[in-house]
């Protein structure tokens, strides 16, 4: 118990689990090749919409580029920013039931957290989200964002048991 104190002390994280480091969870989706799709965007907004329990937004095209055949203001993506309650109750989630679905699962490389302690994770199929029964496929991007730690990301993120070699 007093180890696990002093590590609390360390990263001056208080009692109170929402003033933890951790600043806000990002889930995203790329729509840009199937943006002319209606019902595959109305299925990826629905999708996104019940795994993280909150709206979802659209991003949309800025900048035309003849090579990718995109057009401003046409849609590129998709995506919803987790903070406080609703990205611990995420976080809970794919910690305790989506990573452990992962076929021979041994935990994340290092080499997946950024030098700022941002960590990114891709889904192929978020059909592993088990409250999630639908026949449509669609890839997630997920960013955990932290706030600065002073370089001890592997010991944050072994204090909020987070899978990393």
């Amino acid at each position: 118990m007093k180890n696990y104190q002093k590590q609390i002390e360390d990263f001056s994280i208080k009692n109170n689990f929402y003033n933890v480091n951790l600043k806000k969870i990002i889930i995203h989706s790329g729509l840009a090749k199937k943006n002319k799709d209606k019902n595959y965007i109305k299925n990826a907004f629905d999708t996104i919409n019940f795994i993280s329990g909150q709206k979802p937004i659209f991003s949309k095209i800025k900048k035309s580029i003849s090579n990718f055949k995109s057009k401003i203001g046409e849609i590129a993506g998709i995506y919803t920013t987790l903070r406080k309650k609703k990205m611990w109750e995420f976080y809970h989630k794919l910690i305790c039931i989506v990573i452990p679905k992962i076929k021979e699962f041994k935990g994340f490389d290092k080499k997946s957290i950024d030098r700022f302690g941002n960590f990114n994770l891709g889904i192929k199929d978020v059909n592993v989200f088990p409250d999630f029964v639908n026949d449509f496929k669609i890839g997630l991007n997920i960013s955990i964002v932290v706030r600065n730690l002073n370089n001890n990301f592997e010991k944050f993120y072994k204090i909020i048991n987070f899978p990393i070699k």
